[in-house]
């Protein structure tokens, strides 16, 4: 783990002094005019002082909500994201890519409320047809307190809160695995109660999504509004990431509208083939998402649920080089339930 940075920002103007975190606030918190964005080594600094509990929690959300008003640039976000890297526990498989690179898949941390959690389901479907895959979020957070995939596994009969070295079993075992952000990154947790209190998003859930978890190099990220694609992709492209698609999903999940699928990486917009009038709707419960992945890996859903969970796969197969567009990864998704490979990776990411 790479040293720690500390914040070494200080302003001065007139006879007012800001030292310290104060001048941080000050930076991002003066209005449209005296605001400016901090550099990425300002942004990284920063954080790593939230996550090291060095910030008081009024200066902490002083911060959060200053970061909100202002908006992130991508070189802040990969700053910030950097710094949850540099917290993350190092955990990877020996040798790091194992031959294929490994894609990191996020949606919103704060889950889904209004349709099925399917974001597991997805990455299920993607390993069985060749890709590594590592799904990430957190313990239920504000403003939404939806469902997550670890809700789902959960649901499944798989681990609450599965430690980094679980993860990676997962990952050895099945070419799939969850990891938990409140296992993996220290200070995360105190932070999320912080970020609660505060109630709104904040560049904290923008850039929890980019952590490369396991030795990630690939990224399938999902996002609610337009303007974030160029952020989170700019930001990606600064971590240096392999390749990287931002899905504009259902709630922010990294699983595509199938009605009017949008996601796009580096050279623009993906060619996704549209169902006009589909949506996915029903119950959030993760019980209800967990029936759903099995019936999807096993091939006895075959509605909009699990159409959702295979052109979702065709993106992570496509994030991660297997193939050459959205449309032959749900291709190569839909052959790996016919033949049982789906149903096999199911059960091998849940054996123990």
């Amino acid at each position: 783990m790479s040293a720690r940075p500390r914040t070494q920002l200080s302003e001065r103007r007139g006879r007012s002094d800001y030292p310290g975190f104060r001048a941080v606030i000050k930076a991002v918190g003066t209005g449209p005019r005296g605001s400016r964005a901090l550099t990425f080594e300002e942004a990284r600094g920063a954080t790593a002082g939230l996550l090291a509990g060095d910030v008081s929690p009024v200066q902490a959300g002083a911060f959060l909500v200053a970061m909100r008003i202002k908006g992130e640039t991508p070189a802040e976000l990969a700053g910030i994201a950097r710094a949850l890297r540099d917290a993350a526990r190092a955990v990877a498989p020996d040798p790091p890519n194992g031959g294929r690179p490994i894609v990191a898949c996020a949606g919103a941390y704060d889950g889904m409320s209004e349709a099925p959690q399917l974001s597991l389901a997805a990455a299920v479907l993607a390993a069985a047809a060749g890709a590594r895959v590592v799904v990430h979020c957190g313990s239920r957070i504000g403003p939404k307190r939806g469902t997550t995939p670890a809700d789902v596994l959960v649901a499944l009969g798989g681990p609450l809160r599965p430690k980094p070295a679980d993860s990676l079993a997962m990952l050895e075992r099945s070419d799939v695995a969850l990891v938990h952000a409140s296992a993996a990154i220290p200070g995360w947790d105190a932070l999320a109660g912080i970020r609660d209190e505060i109630g709104l998003r904040g560049p904290l859930h923008s850039a929890e999504k980019l952590v490369d978890h396991l030795g990630a190099t690939c990224f399938v990220v999902g996002h609610t509004h337009s303007s974030y694609r160029e952020r989170i992709l700019g930001a990606l492209e600064l971590l240096g990431a392999q390749r990287a698609v931002a899905v504009r999903g259902m709630e922010g999940a990294d699983i595509l509208r199938t009605g009017r699928p949008s996601a796009a990486d580096a050279n623009g917009p993906l060619e996704i083939g549209e169902a006009p009038g589909s949506v996915l709707r029903g119950d959030a419960d993760p019980q209800i998402a967990a029936e759903l992945t099995r019936a999807i890996a096993a091939g006895e859903e075959h509605g909009i649920a699990g159409h959702t969970a295979i052109l979702s796969a065709g993106v992570r197969l496509y994030a991660s080089g297997r193939c050459d567009s959205v449309g032959a990864g749900a291709a190569l998704a839909t052959t790996a339930i016919a033949d049982g490979r789906a149903a096999a990776t199911l059960e091998a990411l849940l054996a123990s």
